[in-house]
C-alpha cells in the first residue's frame, strides 16, 4: 500500500509540474498583441525582431523599416488600430498541431487614418509560429505586405497623389486682397545654355546667396539633363527689375509658380503675417490634423491664427498597383476641399495711412470705430516684408533683421507699455464716479509738488506746463497736468483707485480674435502714495495694450460703455464693459477732450480741423533711472470723433518734441 502511495503521489508531482510550465509558456495572443503595440508605437525595429527566420531571411531590417515608414510617412497614417478579435464560441487563437511546426492564426480588425480619410479592414489573419528556443521559447510572426496595409502584396507598390485645397484669401471689409493666392518667381538654371560656367556661378551665387558648391550639387543630381530646368531659388513675384537683371546671366532662366502673396507687404507683416513650410516639429505635433510633408502652414499673424479656417481639407488619392505597374485597388480617395475666405473689419486704407505717417519709425498704430468695437487697422514698424518669408528668406537676410537695432520683426501692437498722460481720462473718469468735483479750481503752485507731510523725502510730481490760477478738470486735460492727477488720486485712495481700472479692464484679457496680453496696473498693487501718484498719470508700474487703451478712451465717445473689439467681418457687436461711468460724465469728459484740440494752449492742438473735431489726448511715457537725469520718451496720441478713433505712439520722442512730434501724424490719418 506505501508503494502505491509513492506511485501515485509521483504522477500527481509530474501532472503539476506539467501544468505550472503550461501556464508559463508563451500565448501566442501574448506574442500578436505585443507585436501589434510595436506597431501603433512606430516601433518597427521592434516589429521585425519578432517576425520569422524565414522571413528575415527575405527582408533585411532596414528594408522592413524603411518601407513602413515611407509608405506611412508618405499617407501622413496616424490612429493606428489594431483589435484582435475573438469570436465567442473560442476562448483562444486556432492552433495547428498536424504538422512538424505548432502554428495559429489570430483574426484582427485594422484601422488607419490617413490624409485621404481612413482605411477600415473589418477581419484580417495573422499567422504565427512556435518557436522551440532552449533558452525561451516564443512565437513568431509570418509577416506579409498586407500588415502594411490591407490588399498589399509581395511585388505590388503603393502610391499617393495629394489634391492640395486652395488656402483660403484674407481680405479687408471692402473685399480689397490682403493675403491671396498668386505667384512667384523660380529661377533656374538650364545646364545647356550656360555658355561661361565659372562667370554664370560666380554671378548667381552673389545675386541669389546661394553657394558655389550648393549650384555644383544642384546642377550635378541624377534626374539632370542638359535641358533640364533646375530650380535654384524663390523670389518674390514683386521682385521683377531683380527677376530681370537675372536673365542676363547666360543660363538662367524662370517660371512662375503659385505661391501666398500679401499685396500689401510691409503694411500689414504683423497682422497677416505669413506662411511656409511645415517644419519637422510641427508635422509631429499636428499630423493628426491631415498635415504632411509638402504642407504650407500659417507662421505668424492670422495666417496662423485662421489656420482652420484657411487651410482647407487635403484630398487625394491612394492606391496599390502590381509590380506589372497595373491599378490593383483604390484604396481611398477623397476631393479636396477649399480653404475659406476670411473677410475682416479692417479697412486697408486707414491701415495703410497709419503706417506711411509712421513713416518706418519705431511705433504702432490703432484704429477702430468707438460704438461698434470694429478694428481698422493695427500697425507695427519698422516692418517687413512678409513675401520674403513664403519663398524662402535667405540665411543673411534674416540675420539683417534681426539684427537692427529698430526690430522690426517685433510686433509692437500686440506688447504693453506705460500710457504716459494718455491715461489721464481714464483716471478722471473713475474720479468723476467717485465724487470728483469737475469744475474746483485746484491752487498749484510752480512745475513740482509733494505731499506736506514729507512723507516722500525728495521725490516730487512734475508737471511741464505751468499755468496761472486755480486748475480744474479742463484745464488738467488741456494742459496735460500731472500734479492735478496725482492729488485726485491721492484723495480717492488706492482702493478705489483701483477697482476703477479693473472695471476698466486691467487684469482681465480681451475677448478678441488676435489674442492681446492683459493690461496691468501694479506688479504688487498701489503700496505707496508715490506709486498711486504715478500712477494717475500713466507712470509707475501701469502697462497697457494699446488696444486696451483704445476701446477705454472709446468709452467716453460710447456713452460710459466699452465695445467689444472685432476684427472678423459678420461677428455680432457686443459690448464688453457697460455703464463704467455715466453719460453725464461721458459727455463731460467728451467735450474737454475737444477742448484739448480746439484751444490753442491744449496739447492736441496740432490737430483742429474745422470742418472736423476731434477729441483726443496725448501722453508721453519717460523711461529714466531718476528725476533728474535725461531719458527715453516715448509720445503718444489718441484722437477720435463718431466714425473712428486712432491712436498712435512713436518711439524716441525725447529730442523732438514730445508728444506733440505725434499729433500732426495722427491728424493725416482722419485726413486721407
Amino acid at each position: 500500500m506505501k508503494q502505491a502511495n509513492w506511485f501515485f503521489a509521483t504522477i500527481l508531482l509530474t501532472l503539476l509540474y506539467l501544468s505550472g510550465c503550461a501556464q508559463n509558456e508563451p500565448s501566442p495572443e501574448e506574442a500578436f498583441t505585443t507585436f501589434a503595440d510595436h506597431w501603433k508605437n512606430e516601433d518597427y525595429g521592434q516589429m521585425y525582431h519578432m517576425l520569422s527566420e524565414q522571413v528575415k531571411e527575405e527582408l533585411s531590417e532596414e528594408t522592413f523599416v524603411e518601407r513602413y515608414e515611407t509608405i506611412y510617412g508618405g499617407i501622413s497614417a496616424n490612429n493606428l488600430v489594431i483589435e484582435m478579435i475573438i469570436d465567442e464560441n473560442e476562448e483562444e487563437a486556432a492552433t495547428d498541431e498536424s504538422s512538424d511546426e505548432l502554428t495559429a492564426e489570430i483574426d484582427y480588425r485594422f484601422s488607419l487614418d490617413t490624409f485621404a480619410g481612413t482605411i477600415t479592414e473589418e477581419r484580417m489573419t495573422a499567422s504565427l509560429t512556435y518557436v522551440e528556443d532552449e533558452e525561451e521559447p516564443f512565437w513568431s510572426i509570418e509577416w506579409e505586405p498586407s500588415m502594411i496595409l490591407p490588399s498589399l502584396e509581395e511585388g505590388d507598390t503603393v502610391h499617393y497623389e495629394t489634391l492640395a485645397p486652395a488656402r483660403g484669401e484674407i481680405v479687408d471689409r471692402n473685399g480689397v486682397e490682403l493675403a491671396i493666392n498668386g505667384v512667384a518667381y523660380e529661377i533656374g538654371l538650364v545646364p545647356e545654355r550656360i555658355e561661361d560656367h565659372d562667370d554664370t556661378f560666380a554671378r548667381v551665387s552673389e545675386d541669389l546667396g546661394v553657394s558655389e558648391e550648393r549650384l555644383d550639387e544642384l546642377l550635378n543630381q541624377s534626374w539632370v539633363q542638359d535641358d533640364t530646368f533646375v530650380p535654384v531659388r524663390t523670389i518674390s513675384s514683386s521682385d521683377t527689375s531683380f527677376r530681370d537683371a537675372l536673365m542676363d546671366i547666360p543660363g538662367v532662366t524662370y517660371r512662375e509658380i503659385g505661391a501666398r502673396e500679401y499685396p500689401f507687404a510691409e503694411s500689414f507683416a504683423h497682422l497677416i503675417g505669413y506662411v511656409g513650410a511645415i517644419t519637422a516639429e510641427e508635422l509631429e505635433e499636428r499630423k493628426e490634423e491631415g498635415y504632411h510633408a509638402q504642407s504650407t502652414i500659417g507662421k505668424t499673424g492670422l495666417e496662423s491664427i485662421l489656420e482652420p479656417r484657411l487651410r482647407g481639407e487635403t484630398g487625394g488619392r491612394i492606391f496599390i498597383r502590381t509590380a506589372d505597374g497595373e491599378l490593383k485597388e483604390t484604396l481611398l480617395e477623397k476631393e479636396a476641399v477649399d480653404g475659406e475666405t476670411v473677410q475682416l473689419t479692417i479697412d486697408a486704407d486707414v491701415q495703410r495711412s497709419i503706417y506711411d505717417s509712421l513713416a518706418d519709425e519705431g511705433g504702432l498704430g490703432v484704429s477702430l470705430h468707438p460704438t461698434s468695437g470694429e478694428v481698422l487697422a493695427l500697425v507695427s514698424s519698422p516692418s517687413y516684408d512678409p513675401n520674403e518669408f513664403v519663398v524662402g528668406i535667405t540665411s543673411t537676410r534674416y540675420e539683417e533683421l534681426q539684427e537692427d537695432e529698430r526690430n522690426p520683426l517685433l510686433n509692437r501692437f500686440t506688447k504693453r507699455f506705460a500710457p504716459g498722460s494718455s491715461i489721464k481720462p481714464i483716471t478722471a473718469a473713475v474720479a468723476l464716479e467717485h465724487g470728483l468735483d469737475p469744475t474746483e479750481g485746484r491752487t498749484i503752485t510752480g512745475d513740482r509738488w509733494q505731499p506736506d507731510d514729507d512723507s516722500w523725502g525728495n521725490y516730487t510730481v512734475k508737471r511741464v506746463n505751468v499755468t496761472d490760477g486755480p486748475v480744474d478738470l479742463r484745464d488738467a486735460l488741456i494742459y496735460s497736468d500731472n500734479i492735478y492727477f496725482a492729488q485726485i488720486a491721492l484723495e480717492i485712495g488706492a482702493d478705489v483707485l483701483t477697482e476703477g481700472f479693473e472695471a476698466f479692464g486691467f487684469g482681465e484679457d480681451i475677448p478678441f480674435a488676435y489674442g492681446m496680453p492683459a493690461s496691468s496696473l501694479a506688479n504688487d498693487g498701489l503700496d505707496s502714495s508715490v506709486l498711486l501718484a504715478n500712477t494717475a498719470y500713466g507712470q509707475g508700474e501701469m502697462l497697457v495694450t494699446p488696444l486696451h487703451l483704445s476701446l477705454m478712451y472709446a468709452s467716453i465717445m460710447n456713452n460710459g460703455t466699452i465695445p467689444t473689439p472685432l476684427l472678423l467681418a459678420g461677428d455680432e457687436p457686443d459690448m464688453w464693459k457697460e455703464n463704467l461711468i455715466s453719460e453725464e460724465h461721458a459727455k463731460l469728459l467728451l467735450d474737454d477732450l475737444k477742448e484739448v484740440v480746439r484751444d490753442s494752449s491744449g496739447t492736441g492742438h496740432g490737430a483742429y480741423m474745422d470742418d472736423r473735431p476731434l477729441a483726443g489726448k496725448t501722453g508721453t511715457t519717460e523711461y529714466k533711472e531718476s528725476q533728474e537725469e535725461e531719458g527715453k520718451e516715448d509720445g503718444w496720441f489718441v484722437a477720435m470723433d463718431e466714425d473712428m478713433l486712432v491712436l498712435m505712439m512713436i518711439e524716441d520722442v525725447e529730442d523732438r518734441g514730445g508728444s506733440k512730434y505725434v499729433v500732426p501724424k495722427v491728424r493725416s490719418v482722419f485726413e486721407d
